[in-house]
């Protein structure tokens, strides 16, 4: 009754997310989906991961639920029961049978183990972790009953009790599972082979096998089919960062409490210095009464605590770690990469804690063993039996670390009490709309997870509800990795908020016929896209129209005075549905083409929106150069793309986690053995350094950057020659100690160093460094960020330079070191000197030999995005929207060209925010405003106040709201002199920027204060001559703005139109300035370089197309076609001040566009494992084409039995060669689903005799008596090696030290004060250490503010004392006077 009470207590009427959405929603619909391998409606196609877990008894339970018509936070709430009572009387019965504790402390016990940290972090949010633990003690309990006691039980009964508590763990993870089974195969291999052994293993292990067949078969087919999914989720550096002792030893191992804060009971556990202390105090005693002489089982018991702390502890390298961590990493993140999750093993250490503290408080008189008079008198005055002033304080600790259960605190933030109606709208009208060819459905924008303003499903919503083909990008797709690609690039194009004319193309080649817009994700838990970018990059590209719109409108409130992110979020419906119509020739579900006439690109799946992009109408397959090779395809003519690319990719994220390109040998910042989505033999785009090579501490530029990776702010920048740019460190990292290095191609003699010290960099700004070299260093002022200066280098010769970074303005470790500039001049002749030229090159792989290259498409993976973004009411800017381009000056590619060739250029460009770009479009006759603004985009600069656009406006510098700050000030500049009579003032159609109450104009008369209204105020002004006039804002509203990262600043004030009246009306051209048309000269516009010969270009393009941010073209002058030699050819694009280069094309003249001709497929049977296809007759190969992932499982068969040649189709499809013929049937079947089937259903149904068998009444049979109760190993060496090659695993040179003084003083102890004596110390020890560890953890658990001390030498010592004294106190010794007694009567001291 209190675990139903307990469970229901939390959030109760409201569904939260744990383990899998699809089991509160669609239980049914769930299970029948998993009861095949391959599922068509999942993301892209894929196989189903581990789905066949959850058929018995997790998936079950939920499914008699909802067949019970039973509300599902009920059945939710009852499974956390259940599993609650499971484990409770799971330690109340093992504690009866190894003898340990009195009632009370077995209850006590048996709390402890079900609200343990473990338990109270995951029973709410992943229950299936949670679930084998509790199972743990009912598989050991027939091995301790047989094993252990006299008593002639039936072998058979025990052995299938034991193995039905092993098949309800269920195999949601498998891992798991094996891991609570351990406990148990340690205490059998603890026993030596006897009678009794035998006859119990004889039964135990076949009917564990029979357990666990119901979801081994399928775990073994999964692994011959599953995408290497494993490789790009958490690495065992995440895994087992907080594998301290100290953490190990009172629950906390897991790394998720300590980077999901949405775990509420897990994020108290690891950051609340009360919250260490008593969970440290149960394990401590716990510890202690597992080291009493007096403890049953005590060595087997230590032997399974042994193994866990082995187990959790290898991979840990803080102090005092293990010296095996970088291997046991390695190997966790490569072949043992399913075992990475190593705090599953907690099951290994709380169950033999939790009897130790049984035992350690056997004596005290607790409820329910003694009569309730003597307890009450026991309590009442505790100072009589110290024991019971120790167990007052257990029961505190208790009470506290176990406050989080009776506070509701155990379900996870996002608690829902029903999925909107909007969504199961939403899957219906995809349901009516998409047809049996199978469109799919693309959610966007991607997120790591389903975060809503209504709940958090972790899932999504559309998953349980869907019965048509979907996909998004989540953080683990179970997908290939060139599908990731594949969706990244639509992503990447999405999240930017950049509209392409190849994104229809490109979406209808992935299958995808209809997007799903959801603007229902919570803005401060889902690191997702903006809705508003969302809607720029879908309205404004072709071929993709909304069709549907469900829900209400999604409506930020903010109390007066309050706006949130920024005012970025427009009001828009919960979900939209777009149909991408374009183009209209191409196919949708299973087509096929000429096999010859399909096209290969050498690169990525990424590259290919890049060439839909060139050709929007382009339809049909390509094949990546390396899959047609690998298909045995001839690789004749094919187009080179810069793809892929070198990158370290967080793989946690799905938005701007990629670092900058990288070169060859640049240092790992990511713990993930593979460092990027790969694609199969394919040569990696990487980046060459020239002159020098430039090396960095760490870079913002890093996939490990805090908020997002700054792609521009890698070590590239500093030899860019542009000082608004520059290299920056991680954002995570201080400032203080950063550093760049410079290992030069040649040796310099004397030099001197050009340095500019970036003033973008955050927090205190860095005042002193230290530049050395391999003759000495020399300690630099920095004068003022953002102003070079030059620095002596120590004489003599040196091949290398570092910067570091040592001392900030006020002496703080600060945030952020940054280099704007940086430049060498070596002085040869000592007089003369001669600028080092350090360059960084991108270098792109060359075709394969043979192959004849028709062009090469290139581009900016990364073009960045500016700060403004139009929405439906208003263009809509803030600093914090914008992110950077990797490459905004010198477009750099080194072209391998296998044959002397010409091509013709086609380069397009974006327009650059900045001076140049206010300039270039600054009109005479118009008033022009400048001044300071927030951001530098046309639309949100001063550039918008006199622009004649109301949607516009101009907010004013941050720096203008701080103390002393200058007022915000715009200085009107007129085509000419005139005497104005007034102004008309347009404040912002919306919240920001704010609207001034107050404003000064001074003509040049003085200063004349106007108040302002709301909407648009017309000034009167005393009349003046005038060609300047200086408007300042004098009085407005503080307004806070909530960021995204959870703080709040103000926000600057602005206005959104000024016009200048004069005594004829407005003064200048009121003509729309965003129509107007810009034209830059080839004598100013881009300029391209290839193999060493420059070619001028012109641009032009309309003021609205370069304030958006569009890609426009820019046209050679004086030539078509340029020449290229055969070798390496340097392909630079120089786009100037105003410009950055989106992407260049080079064709080859002649090299007419491959045109292909696909015809859809009639299908036949088609189901989840078995398709047929009738393919028409061609007099040529035949490629067919299934717009789902590509999976080894598949194969595909003719009518005449021949077997198809597979081939991967745009990097991630399934394709399928079929050679010359006439018509014919192709069936595609997955071959593994049948035995998929066969081992669910059957393992299943082979459960039926096995609880049979358990629940058959118990039999004794007279004369088959199996003897006496197994012996156990009992070799004091052997024991000794094990506690000494456990404290080695865990502490290396000091855990054997730790070992071998220890086991010095215990015999000096034995020897003067006897056994007993050392017990007792044993005891202590082992109690007091622990408590020791616990208490220092404290004074810095996980987010103090002092930081974190989980790590410290100390706390790793003080834990491993009191663990080697267990260790000790379960050797099989005997004191002195034994061994005196057993000598003289002849027996082995060894027995």
């Amino acid at each position: 009754m209190v675990a139903v009470l307990l469970s229901f207590a939390q959030v109760p009427g409201l569904v939260v997310a744990d383990t899998k959405y699809d089991l509160t929603q669609n239980p049914l619909g769930f299970l029948a989906r998993a009861a095949h391998q391959w599922s068509s409606t999942a993301p892209l196609g894929q196989v189903q991961n581990q789905a066949y877990g959850y058929f018995f008894p997790h998936g079950t339970f939920f499914a008699a639920g909802q067949l019970l018509h039973i509300p599902p936070w009920i059945t939710q709430r009852a499974w956390w029961a259940v599993l609650l009572v499971v484990g409770f009387w799971g330690i109340i019965r093992l504690a009866e049978a190894l003898g340990i504790g009195n009632r009370g402390s077995r209850v006590l016990a048996a709390i402890v183990f079900v609200l343990s940290p473990r338990v109270l972090t995951t029973l709410g949010s992943i229950s299936s972790e949670a679930h084998p633990m509790m199972l743990a003690p009912w598989v050991l309990l027939p091995l301790v009953r047989y094993l252990s006691n006299r008593d002639v039980w039936s072998p058979r009964r025990l052995a299938a009790q034991s193995a039905v508590a092993v098949a309800l763990m269920g195999a949601i993870n498998a891992v798991a599972t094996a891991a609570a089974c351990l406990i148990a195969a340690l205490w059998w291999v603890a026993h030596r082979p006897d009678r009794r052994w035998w006859r119990f293993t004889v039964w135990w292990i076949p009917l564990c096998l029979v357990a666990v067949t119901w979801w081994m078969v399928p775990l073994l087919l999964l692994g011959r089919v599953s995408p290497p999914f494993l490789d790009f989720i958490e690495s065992s550096g995440v895994t087992t960062e907080w594998t301290s002792l100290a953490e190990v030893l009172r629950g906390t191992s897991s790394w998720t409490p300590f980077v999901s804060p949405e775990r509420i009971a897990g994020a108290v556990l690891v950051t609340q210095p009360a919250a260490v202390l008593v969970t440290g105090a149960l394990a401590a005693a716990g510890m202690a009464g597992l080291a009493m002489r007096s403890m049953p089982a005590r060595g087997r018991l230590t032997l399974i605590l042994f193994v866990g702390i082995a187990g959790l502890g290898a991979g840990y390298a803080g102090d005092l770690g293990s010296p095996f961590a970088d291997q046991v990493r390695t190997f966790l993140d490569s072949t043992g990469a399913p075992l990475r999750n190593v705090h599953k093993l907690e099951p290994l250490i709380r169950l033999p804690l939790v009897l130790g503290l049984a035992h350690l408080l056997r004596w005290v008189p607790m409820p329910g063993s003694v009569p309730w008079a003597r307890t009450r008198a026991a309590f009442a005055h505790p100072e009589r039996n110290p024991m019971v002033a120790f167990t007052t304080l257990v029961l505190v600790a208790l009470t506290l670390a176990t406050s989080l259960a009776w506070t509701g605190k155990l379900a996870p933030r996002g608690a829902y009490d029903s999925v909107p109606e909007y969504w199961h709208d939403t899957a219906a009208w995809l349901d009516e709309n998409t047809d049996d060819r199978g469109e799919r459905a693309l959610i966007v924008p991607g997120a790591p997870f389903g975060s809503q303003i209504w709940g958090l499903t972790r899932d999504e919503p559309l998953q349980a509800l869907a019965s048509t083909p979907w996909a998004s990008r989540d953080a683990v797709p179970l997908v290939p990795p060139g599908a990731i690609r594949a969706l990244d690039s639509v992503q990447r194009q999405i999240a930017d908020g950049r509209p392409s004319p190849g994104l229809a193309a490109t979406l209808r080649g992935q299958g995808i016929g209809f997007l799903v817009v959801r603007n229902d994700l919570d803005p401060e838990t889902s690191p997702a896209a903006r809705p508003a970018l969302v809607h720029r990059a879908l309205d404004e590209s072709p071929g993709i129209e909304r069709v549907a719109r469900f829900g209400d409108d999604i409506v930020f409130a903010n109390a007066d005075g309050f706006v949130t992110d920024a005012d970025l979020r427009p009001v828009y419906p919960a979900v939209e549905i777009y149909r991408v119509t374009a183009p209209a020739a191409a196919p949708t579900g299973p087509y096929m083409v000429d096999a010859a006439d399909v096209p290969v690109v050498q690169g990525g799946p990424e590259s290919l929106l890049g060439i839909n992009t060139a050709d929007p109408d382009r339809v049909g397959p390509t094949l990546l150069a390396a899959d047609a090779e690998r298909a045995g395809r001839p690789v004749g003519e094919l187009t080179v793309t810069d793809t892929p690319t070198d990158r370290e990719t967080d793989y946690g994220q799905v938005d701007h986690h990629s670092s900058a390109i990288r070169a060859a040998d640049d240092p790992r910042r990511t713990h993930n053995a593979v460092p990027d989505y790969p694609v199969p033999d394919t040569e990696l785009v990487r980046a060459e350094w020239e002159g020098a090579r430039i090396t960095v501490s760490s870079a913002a530029s890093d996939a490990t950057q805090l908020g997002g990776t700054a792609v521009g702010s890698g070590p590239a920048a500093v030899v860019d020659g542009d000082p608004t740019t520059g290299w920056h460190s991680n954002g995570l990292e201080s400032a203080v100690g950063q550093w760049l290095q410079l290992d030069l191609d040649t040796p310099i003699h004397a030099g001197m160093l050009q340095l500019t010290i970036s003033s973008g960099a955050l927090g205190d700004p860095v005042r002193w460094l230290e530049v050395s070299t391999e003759r000495g260093s020399t300690a630099v002022r920095v004068d003022e960020p953002g102003r070079p200066q030059t620095v002596a280098l120590p004489l003599g010769t040196t091949s290398w330079i570092r910067i570091t970074s040592t001392h900030t303005e006020r002496g703080t470790r600060g945030n952020q070191f940054g280099i704007a500039e940086l430049a060498v001049d070596e002085f040869t002749d000592g007089r003369t000197p001669e600028r080092i030229d350090i360059r960084r090159r991108i270098v792109v792989p060359g075709p394969s030999a043979g192959a004849e290259v028709r062009g090469w498409n290139l581009g900016q993976e990364f073009p960045g995005r500016g700060s403004c973004v139009d929405t439906p009411d208003r263009v809509r800017c803030a600093r914090g929207l914008a992110t950077s381009t990797e490459e905004p000056n010198t477009f750099t590619r080194t072209l391998e060209v296998p044959a002397a060739t010409a091509v013709e250029p086609d380069l397009w460009v974006r327009a650059r925010p900045g001076p140049a770009l206010d300039a270039l479009v600054t009109r005479t006759d118009r008033v022009v405003a400048r001044g300071a603004a927030e951001v530098v985009d046309l639309q949100g600069s001063a550039f918008a106040a006199t622009d004649g656009d109301p949607r516009t406006s101009w907010a004013a510098d941050e720096g203008s709201l701080g103390p002393g700050g200058p007022r915000p000030t715009l200085t009107l500049e007129l085509p000419s002199p005139q005497r104005v009579t007034g102004l008309d003032i347009a404040t912002s159609l919306g919240t920001l920027p704010v609207a001034p109450q107050a404003v000064a104009v001074n003509l040049g008369n003085g200063p004349q204060v106007r108040e302002l209204d709301e909407g648009t105020t017309s000034v009167e002004l005393a009349p003046h001559l005038t060609d300047r006039i200086t408007l300042t804002l004098v009085r407005w509203d503080d307004v806070l703005d909530r960021t995204v990262l959870g703080f709040s600043k103000l926000a600057p004030p602005g206005i959104a139109e000024v016009t200048v009246r004069g005594e004829n009306g407005p003064i200048g051209a009121q003509d729309p300035i965003y129509d107007r048309e810009v034209t830059v000269g080839c004598e100013d516009g881009p300029v391209v370089t290839v193999d060493g010969q420059q070619y001028r270009t012109s641009v032009t393009a309309t003021v609205g197309d370069l304030a958006s941010g569009a890609e426009v073209p820019a046209t050679l002058c004086d030539a078509d076609v340029v020449g290229m030699a055969a070798g390496s050819v340097d392909v630079d694009v120089v786009p100037g001040t105003a410009f950055i280069v989106s992407r260049l094309h080079l064709t080859v003249p002649g090299a007419d566009p491959q045109v292909v001709s696909p015809v859809e497929l009639e299908k036949g049977r088609w189901s989840a494992a078995l398709r047929e296809l009738t393919v028409p007759a061609s007099d040529e190969d035949r490629l067919v084409v299934i717009p789902e992932s590509t999976n080894v499982g598949w194969t595909a068969r003719s009518a005449d039995g021949l077997d198809a040649t597979p081939v991967v189709v745009d990097g991630w499809q399934q394709g399928w060669i079929l050679p010359a013929g006439a018509e014919s049937t192709l069936t595609l079947e997955f071959t593994t689903d049948r035995w998929y089937r066969l081992g669910i259903f059957g393992g299943l149904a082979l459960l039926l005799p096995l609880f049979a068998l358990a629940l058959w009444p118990l039999s004794r049979r007279r004369g088959s008596d199996p003897g006496p109760a197994s012996r156990t190993w009992r070799s004091p060496a052997v024991a000794f090696a094990g506690v000494l090659a456990a404290a080695v695993v865990v502490a290396g040179g000091a855990g054997a030290a730790v070992v071998v003084l220890g086991a010095a003083g215990l015999v000096a102890v034995v020897r003067r004060r006897g056994q007993r004596a050392a017990s007792r110390l044993l005891v202590g020890t082992a109690g007091g250490a622990t408590m020791v560890a616990m208490a220092l953890l404290s004074t810095g658990p996980w987010r103090s503010p002092d930081g974190y001390v989980g790590h410290s030498y100390l706390i790793q010592l003080a834990a491993l004392v009191g663990l080697v004294a267990v260790g000790f106190a379960a050797l099989p010794l005997r004191d002195a006077s034994q061994r005196r007694k057993a000598s003289r009567a002849g027996t082995s001291t060894s027995a």
